[in-house]
């Protein structure tokens, strides 16, 4: 049976999903627990008052999608991939509802993530190629408006996805309970619910072509031309700066005032430039994940049979490099932000205060409390 699914796939796809499926739940858990934590913290830090800006707006929009994706995927782990109880009592009608839910739930702000990234892209874009209308292009109103469409669009175009699986309700007796077999203790009839793909292929190859282009490659593409450009426009920049810094050292003829002026505008585009690269590493670990999606996607639509034979075989390692991607930009935001890293020390600090004071203010009234007696 593996020769012949691994025939239709790469080599050795079956023993890897096999091996990995065994892993793939706790590894998981570990990077949903660390990602909603640092999540959590970049939306408290996102969204302080010295914080704000549009990029920032943004970031924290795409926090909170993350932070959602990673508490609903839990108990989706732990139902599907970690042993608690028998394996027949986790196929009950309501584990087949939210088994249902968690396919939609996640990719729907799944998208909403990727299509704020996009939105990220085309506002950093507009701030380093035409700063003069940044302020008016890249308003607040502006901001709101365009995460507040990706949070309304998204869940309409990951709707057809609500369409192409079913709950289907089989009889498992002891003369086809393979799939329950470690359970010694299963009952003579029992029934079992389980999620399964349309068995409509015309409307499962069309959903593929939603999912593959529409969900993962249009915003790929999108994401992979504004990359460009905004590399691009780092090395114009980068070259221009190089020349105003021979001019002011170049030049000793000029004014004084006109030397400042140029290394003032030098360390403002310093401060736009690694700003840019932060949100250019953000975007390239979006890529990372969505392309190999996409593509596998297309090749779901293209041959409906690879979908079961080949994709399903690395879904579990799909998700889980989603999920790394989701959880270490509280990583890149302290590497490559000083005022992020800033903000943070002082909420920390703010917080460890907050807990310190309740001790402090008991030590204090300790020596107030004593009893004099007789001597």
């Amino acid at each position: 049976m593996s020769n012949v699914t691994d025939a239709n796939c790469v080599p050795g796809a079956t023993n890897f999903n096999k091996a990995y499926s065994r892993l793939h739940g706790y590894i998981a858990i570990v990077i949903c627990i660390i990602g909603s934590a640092t999540n959590s913290i970049n939306i408290a830090v996102l969204s302080r008052r010295e914080m704000v800006s549009s990029t920032n707006s943004i970031l924290t929009g795409l926090a909170v999608a993350d932070l959602l994706v990673m508490l609903e995927y839990i108990p989706y782990a732990l139902h599907m991939n970690i042993k608690i109880g028998p394996q027949v009592n986790k196929n009950t009608y309501a584990w087949a509802v939210f088994v249902y839910f968690h396919s939609i739930f996640s990719q729907t702000f799944h998208t909403i993530s990727i299509w704020l990234a996009v939105t990220l892209a085309v506002w950093r874009y507009i701030a380093i190629a035409f700063p003069q209308r940044n302020r008016t292009w890249c308003s607040k109103k502006n901001t709101t408006l365009a995460i507040v469409s990706a949070y309304v669009i998204c869940p309409f175009l990951c709707l057809p996805i609500y369409f192409a699986m079913n709950i289907v309700q089989n009889e498992v007796t002891p003369h086809n309970n393979s799939e329950f077999a470690e359970d010694l203790s299963l009952p003579h009839n029992r029934t079992v619910y389980v999620l399964e793909m349309s068995k409509n292929k015309e409307l499962v190859t069309a959903i593929m072509w939603i999912y593959s282009v529409i969900l993962k490659l249009v915003p790929s593409i999108a994401l992979s031309v504004l990359s460009t450009c905004l590399i691009s426009k780092l090395t114009t920049t980068e070259q221009r700066r190089q020349k105003l810094l021979k001019r002011s050292i170049v030049g000793p003829n000029e004014p004084e005032k006109q030397c400042l002026a140029e290394e003032a505008s030098a360390r403002r585009t310093s401060r736009t430039d690694r700003t840019t690269r932060m949100l250019l590493a953000v975007l390239g670990l979006f890529l990372s994940t969505e392309v190999p999606q996409g593509l596998l996607g297309l090749a779901s639509a293209l041959a409906p049979d690879f979908f079961k034979n080949c994709y399903s075989m690395f879904g579990d390692l799909m998700d889980v490099l989603a999920l790394f991607t989701s959880s270490v930009n509280f990583v890149l935001y302290c590497s490559m932000s000083r005022q992020f890293r800033c903000t943070f020390a002082r909420l920390a600090r703010r917080m460890i205060y907050a807990t310190e004071e309740p001790a402090k203010f008991g030590t204090k009234l300790e020596p107030t409390t004593q009893v004099t007696g007789p001597l």
